[in-house]
C-alpha cells in the first residue's frame, strides 16, 4: 500500500494575529496537490522528540505527559478520547493517542502504531486543507487527603488541554521539536 508521512515542526507551525503567542494552540495547515479517495487509511508509525520540560503539565507533578494528535478530517467513529468535564462526558473527535513525550531532552521517540482509522465503506475523502493540531494530557492532583478515587476520577483528573504555539517551539537554545506520523493507506482510483 501506498505511504503517506505529515510532519510539524515548531519552525512551521500557523501564525495566526488574533491571539497571544502563549494561548495560539501548535497547529499546522496541509493542503494536498489532489484528491486523495480512501478506503482504508492506517496509522503505522510516531516519531518526534516532544519533551515535557516545555510541555507542562499545569497542576500535576508527572515527570512526562501524554500527547495526542487531532486531524480534522477525522470523525468521531473513528478515533476517540474521552475527558471528565464538569461531570459530562465529552468526545474528543478525530483524537490520536501518540503515546508518552521524550523524558530527556535532545532524545527522540519512535512508537509503531497499527491503528487504522479508516476502514468503511464510505470513502474518505482528502483534499481541502485540513489541520494537525497537538493536545497534551494534564493530570491534576487529588485535594490532599482525598482517597476516594471515583470522586477524584470525577473531578477533571485528567484533561486533554492544547499545546500552545510556545510550549511547543520550546527553549531558544533547543533545535526545535516535531512530530512525524506515517500513515498507510488505500485509494479509490475508479470514477
Amino acid at each position: 500500500m501506498p505511504i503517506l508521512n505529515l510532519t510539524i515542526r515548531s519552525q512551521d507551525l500557523d501564525f495566526s494575529t488574533d491571539l497571544s503567542s502563549d494561548t495560539r494552540i501548535a497547529q499546522k495547515t496541509f493542503k494536498f496537490e489532489r484528491t486523495f479517495k480512501m478506503k482504508y487509511l492506517k496509522l503505522l508509525h510516531v516519531f518526534h522528540n516532544i519533551n515535557n520540560t516545555d510541555i507542562s503539565d499545569g497542576q500535576g507533578t508527572s515527570d512526562n505527559t501524554i500527547l495526542f494528535a487531532k486531524l480534522s478530517f477525522l470523525n468521531a467513529n473513528n478515533s476517540v478520547y474521552y475527558e471528565s468535564d464538569e461531570k459530562t462526558t465529552i468526545e474528543h473527535a478525530g483524537t490520536i493517542c501518540l503515546g508518552e513525550t521524550t523524558k530527556d531532552s535532545h532524545t527522540s521517540t519512535y512508537k509503531d502504531m497499527y491503528k487504522v482509522l479508516h476502514d468503511g465503506s464510505q470513502l474518505l475523502y482528502i483534499n481541502q486543507p485540513f489541520t494537525l493540531q497537538l493536545f497534551k494530557l494534564e493530570s491534576v492532583d487529588p485535594a490532599e487527603g482525598n482517597t476516594d478515587l471515583p470522586t477524584y476520577n470525577t473531578s477533571k483528573s485528567h484533561l486533554i488541554k492544547p499545546i500552545t504555539m510556545d510550549e511547543f517551539r520550546g527553549s531558544l537554545d533547543s533545535g526545535g521539536q516535531y512530530l512525524s506520523l506515517t500513515f498507510e493507506y488505500n485509494e479509490k482510483y475508479k470514477k
